[in-house]
């Protein structure tokens, strides 16, 4: 990532076939698109999991592992870099804003040549035609790339819970939520860019659920998001995907968050 011939490599998932059921409108395609195989191409996906988005998009050039060694990438004119000293060759800190500037595209233009790497930021907005996760996608993605950061695998400790994974509703609820929800949990917004909808009251959860605090409900939106609505952007950020992709925690950690927060919740209900 030190030098531009590198970004502009970035997440090549070279190949994807702009699909009518996916809704695509992009016209150009990058020359290592055009030459590859159609055996070898891929439609777009419609989830929102970093994960998942890595392995359909990146991994074709820089592997599975993200190392820059995916089959793709001996047939590329640029070298493909290794995503994941990313951090380690930026004084140990994952450089968030110029990963999210290089997959959307901005102000990223090729010198010589061809420009290899697709700008996924804008066809993230447009997978499907129904809702909008162009940001769900790229926060999921680059929060993935994050995760896979060969300098924070060397600092984890296993099989002992950090200080940082063990938190209070509180904590949590002023980490992830206060932002869009405000610390009254009241929701008055308006929320922060890139949401547009006023954020609800969750201290009428309750109310809201014929007086009784919907625990198994609270628990699936935390975990999942909310259900896509006919028209306009979920703009519930996943928080399951979140801890496990984001966090590192496994399924039991991020359980036991989920269930920190919902709680917080329930103790916040309107009388």
């Amino acid at each position: 990532m030190k030098t531009r011939s590198a970004s502009w490599c970035l997440f090549l998932a070279v190949g994807t076939t702009l699909g009518a059921g996916a809704g695509m409108k992009a016209q150009t395609v990058s020359q290592a698109t055009q030459e590859r195989p159609d055996s070898e191409q891929q439609t777009l996906i419609r989830s929102v999991d970093g994960t998942n988005l890595y392995r359909a998009y990146c991994a074709s050039c820089h592997g599975k592992d993200g190392k820059g060694h995916g089959p793709v990438a001996p047939a590329l004119k640029a070298t493909v870099p290794d995503l994941t000293t990313m951090a380690r060759d930026n004084s140990e800190e994952f450089p968030v804003a110029r990963v999210r500037r290089i997959i959307m595209g901005d102000g990223m233009v090729a010198s010589h040549g061809s420009r290899e790497m697709p700008v996924w930021g804008p066809i993230f907005h447009q997978v499907g035609a129904d809702v909008d996760q162009g940001y769900v996608r790229l926060d999921n993605l680059v929060k993935y790339l994050e995760s896979i950061q060969s300098i924070r695998l060397a600092h984890e400790t296993e099989g002992k819970p950090s200080e940082e994974n063990v938190l209070s509703g509180a904590r949590l609820y002023k980490q992830l939520c206060a932002a869009c929800h405000g610390n009254d949990l009241k929701g008055n917004g308006p929320a922060p860019y890139p949401f547009k909808d006023v954020p609800p009251d969750l201290t009428t959860l309750a109310r809201r659920h014929g007086g009784t605090f919907p625990d198994a409900y609270v628990s699936h939106v935390l975990r999942n998001g909310v259900s896509m609505p006919a028209h306009g952007p979920a703009e519930m950020p996943i928080w399951g995907t979140d801890f496990i992709a984001g966090d590192r925690l496994d399924e039991a950690q991020a359980t036991s968050r989920i269930a920190s927060l919902s709680n917080y919740l329930k103790a916040h209900q309107a009388k």
